[in-house]
């Protein structure tokens, strides 16, 4: 029976799903500088662009969405690091924009993706001369816990877990 109703379940899913986990969509912030105080703000705006695309994203079925999706709010998106720069007291702004991106090797839970090109949301704090951060903002795996900590999510896994 349970089989039944995995294979019903995975069945009911756009076959686009799969394919785009070869081809995500990933987020880059960049930090102004690697001062102690442009970093900790890059992980504010972190947690703010992440609060705001998580919902936006979690009802695209594919990847085309997804990345139409990101793009149209990408003003939204350096409107939201704007905003927390400029409450904290920061002198520069930011800068957000879809493009390619070359990203190195990077494990996310079970799934790794291989050094190379891909196109993503990129966040630019001031001159984004500092360390950056990175995940996967579509097919979505990357979402925060209450300590900060990274956790992985999986739309099939997600489904198996209801079962």
């Amino acid at each position: 029976m349970i089989m039944i109703v995995c294979a019903a379940a995975l069945a009911s899913l756009p076959l686009s799903a799969c394919a785009d986990a070869d081809d995500p969509i990933r987020i880059h912030i960049r930090a102004a500088s690697d001062s102690d105080v442009d970093q900790a703000v890059k992980y504010v705006v972190r947690d703010a662009v992440t609060e705001y695309l998580t919902p936006l994203l979690s009802g695209a079925r594919s990847r085309n969405e997804a990345y139409r999706l990101v793009k149209a709010n990408a003003e939204k998106t350096a409107a939201i690091a704007d905003g927390i720069l400029e409450a904290c007291g920061f002198g520069y702004g930011a800068e957000a924009r879809v493009g390619r991106e070359e990203f190195p090797d990077r494990t996310y839970g079970d799934v790794f993706y291989p050094a190379g090109e891909y196109d993503a949301l990129i966040i630019e704090l001031g001159g984004g001369n500092g360390a950056n951060w990175w995940c996967v903002a579509y097919p979505p795996l990357c979402f925060y816990g209450e300590d900060g900590s990274i956790e992985y999510a999986s739309i099939i896994a997600e489904l198996i877990a209801k079962l």
